[in-house]
């Protein structure tokens, strides 16, 4: 088993580089990135490969796919582990909450052997302020 390294970008000056075990599913690795960023995992999610436009991937893993709502080239998160998905350099966006559409892009940074049989979920480094997922809107209206 490997533990990856994976750096999360939002795009807009926060990034974070996780260490997580590759014998974890995709969800897994959903729940960590949210943890890390400090959202609610209260919304559906996905893995792209097509870094400008997720909605037209090639290989795609969804929450929907798990749902039985996913079309026919989605596969699950939960039926599919990092390991089977990432190596080095590797991208992808993870897009949480598609009426929000907030996209991270994830790359991995590198894969090593395990030196444990317990599996990691950890937060090596934070750099910049995560995004708000909810925004307090009267701090905005009070800004215009």
């Amino acid at each position: 088993m490997n533990t990856y390294t994976l750096r999360i970008d939002d795009g807009d000056g926060y990034s974070a580089e996780v260490a997580i075990s590759g014998n974890i599913n995709l969800y897994g690795l959903a729940e960590h990135i949210i943890d890390t960023i400090g959202f609610d995992f209260d919304h559906a999610f996905g893995f792209y490969d097509n870094l400008k436009n997720p909605y037209e991937s090639s290989e795609k893993y969804t929450l929907f796919a798990d749902m039985g709502e996913g079309s026919e080239d989605e596969a699950s998160v939960q039926r599919t582990l990092i390991e089977e998905v990432f190596e080095p350099k590797k991208q992808m966006v993870f897009l949480f909450d598609y009426g929000d559409d907030w996209q991270f892009l994830l790359t991995c940074v590198n894969a090593q052997a395990a030196t444990t049989k317990r599996k990691i979920r950890r937060i090596l480094t934070e750099k910049g302020e995560p995004p708000i997922q909810y925004p307090d809107f009267e701090e905005e209206e009070d800004d215009i």
